[in-house]
């Protein structure tokens, strides 16, 4: 007889039932999130342990775009009980990356306070060796944000549909959310950042009963083809995307990093890296460098000047040139944050820069080079990352770099610039500055 694999709803019950009687003082149920791609299926389960996800794209902007999602993912999770959860990484054209291959799990777990399981954990994927067990394709209904109004004009809009429910045989029949979820509580259509508390609310039974009649009639079907429609689960809550999601602001990243906030303060400040992955990045500090095994990596700046995908944002009449700071810009804002770091109590003194970008000009490389010889990159192509490691992997490194410096200037508007200043200020305790541009002399100061 052919062998079948277990469903990921029957195994999670099974787990559930297991941490009952394995763990006697846990006395209630969690909701767990699991977040499945970069538009994925968000879900509490029920169970008394965190589930992470699955593979999500790794442009510049969008890997870290992903990154903010599951920290708004697992913040959503405490609006309903104590429990957290994240997911993983696929870049475009290699094999999906778990989460666990990037970022230090045990770690997130123990400041999280509950255990972390990871989507593969309990399902096969499309692309995996199963040993002869086939992909079981399991119904799921979720509800849909992308969906939940014309924000984005014209007609209501379609779910984002995610490239990891088929990677995980995951057919999802989405219902729209309310409208009233969103920051202007359905006041204003064209609303494109949804409340987190009430998108948690759906969660809740009462709530949740008092949603679905209006939304019913508004449900997608499922993918079979043959016209059936989920209610949203009651035993799990999912969502087909969490970035366009706040807490006040009705701009996605507007309150990620603010004080009142449980994204980063809670959650994004303890996504660290994995320790392989800091020690693959620290060998090629040291090659940099030219510092041994014994020695310790010099402190430096980091900088990130993000151009290439900027250039279609630029107002119109305004040449690339005269919408992007100048070089001499970054310059001096790394002055600065080698003057704030020199007269600290402890005096760092940082001579040397690692800059990171997008921009494959080689004049725009020659002027930062002109900068002095303190003003050095890393090459991947020398290097061979790609070969070596995946065609993503120079991003991914690039953004460990990042975060591994006494001091970071960023470049205004890049949420890649935002989460590393983060990163640098409160893992390290450094220096930052961010360069405006936009229009000539915008960071003149």
């Amino acid at each position: 007889m052919e062998q079948r694999e277990e469903g990921f709803q029957a195994r999670f019950y099974r787990l559930e039932r297991q941490s009952k009687a394995e763990s006697l003082g846990f006395r209630r149920k969690l909701k767990v999130v699991v977040w499945v791609g970069v538009a994925g299926i968000v879900a509490y389960f029920l169970v008394p342990f965190a589930a992470l996800g699955s593979p999500f794209s790794t442009e510049r902007s969008v890997l870290t775009n992903q990154a903010i999602t599951h920290a708004k993912l697992v913040s959503s999770s405490d609006l309903l009980v104590n429990a957290n959860g994240t997911a993983t990484f696929r870049a475009q054209d290699i094999t999906p990356t778990k989460f666990s291959d990037v970022f230090d799990v045990p770690y997130l777990s123990d400041k999280l306070g509950v255990p972390l399981l990871e989507w593969h954990e309990l399902k096969h994927t499309s692309d995996s060796s199963t040993g002869g067990s086939p992909l079981v394709t399991e119904q799921l209904g979720c509800w849909s944000t992308s969906a939940g109004n014309d924000a984005w004009g014209g007609s209501r809009g379609q779910p984002t549909e995610s490239y990891s429910a088929r990677l995980y045989g995951l057919d999802i029949s989405y219902t729209p959310v309310p409208s009233s979820s969103t920051l202007t509580h359905g006041a204003d259509s064209r609303t494109t950042v949804w409340s987190i508390w009430a998108l948690a609310m759906l969660g809740y039974p009462k709530t949740r009963a008092k949603a679905l009649p209006d939304q019913l009639a508004l449900t997608f079907p499922l993918h079979d083809g043959s016209g059936k429609k989920l209610l949203p689960d009651d035993h799990m809550l999912c969502f087909d995307l969490l970035y366009y999601t706040g807490v006040v602001q009705p701009i996605p990243t507007n309150d990620f990093f603010a004080d009142y906030s449980p994204f980063w303060n809670q959650v994004g400040i303890h996504m660290r890296w994995k320790s392989s992955l800091v020690n693959i990045a620290t060998q090629y500090l040291r090659r940099h460098f030219g510092v041994n095994a014994r020695d310790p990596i010099p402190p430096f700046i980091a900088v990130h000047v993000r151009r290439a995908d900027f250039r279609e944002t630029c107002p119109s009449g305004i040449n690339k040139d005269d919408c992007f700071a100048p070089m001499s810009a970054y310059h001096r804002r790394v002055q600065e944050v080698k003057e704030r770091l020199r007269n600290r109590p402890n005096e760092v003194n940082v001579r040397a820069v690692l800059v990171t970008s997008d921009e494959h000009d080689a004049a725009w490389w020659d002027q930062v080079a002109a900068l002095g010889p303190e003003w050095r990159w890393i090459d991947h192509k020398a290097e061979q990352t790609d070969e070596k490691y995946g065609n993503w992997f120079a991003l991914l490194l690039d953004t460990v770099f990042q975060s591994m410096g006494a001091g970071f200037v960023g470049t205004a508007r890049s949420t890649m610039s935002d989460i590393a200043q983060k990163r640098v200020e409160d893992w390290n305790g450094g220096e930052t500055a961010t360069v405006r541009w936009g229009t000539p002399g915008a960071d003149d100061h």
